[in-house]
């Protein structure tokens, strides 16, 4: 989901982290830490491998067909260049809300992008930006 400024203008910034300003659902910060903190710990609905799967390779998989670069990402295998996430399963939640849109998960240990760190010891580094656009070619709808 877009982020948007207060006058309703979509956000084209490269601020990090994102100004509290901006307003867009809390979703757009937190879906994969409530999953793993809602689904799997605190339901018990799911089992920590699957939900892991379902938040990293499952969404990788259905992106892979009008985007092929990701058939080499979210796998831990040579060749491949997965980001890697350490986090408390007993402790992992989103902590974004309708009031504070932009607040970091909790429970994350490390977050390494690219090999760089971006969270290390559960503090984020504002200044480590290593991660890189993925994007899909234009479909030529007339071959």
């Amino acid at each position: 989901m877009p982020w948007v400024e207060p006058d309703g203008s979509l956000y084209r910034g490269a601020d990090w982290p994102l100004p509290r300003r901006l307003s867009s659902h809390p979703r757009s910060a937190g879906t994969f830490s409530r999953f793993l903190g809602d689904y799997h710990r605190k339901r018990g609905k799911i089992g920590l491998t699957e939900a892991i799967e379902k938040c990293t390779l499952i969404p990788s998989q259905i992106i892979e067909g009008c985007v092929p670069q990701m058939r080499w990402k979210a796998r831990l295998q040579e060749g491949c260049d997965a980001d890697i996430a350490v986090f408390d399963p007993e402790t992992v939640a989103e902590r974004a809300s309708f009031a504070d849109m932009t607040a970091h998960a909790a429970g994350m240990d490390a977050v390494l992008v690219g090999g760089t760190p971006v969270i290390l010891d559960g503090t984020l580094d504002t200044q480590a930006r290593p991660g890189r656009a993925v994007r899909g070619g234009r479909r030529n709808d007339a071959s």
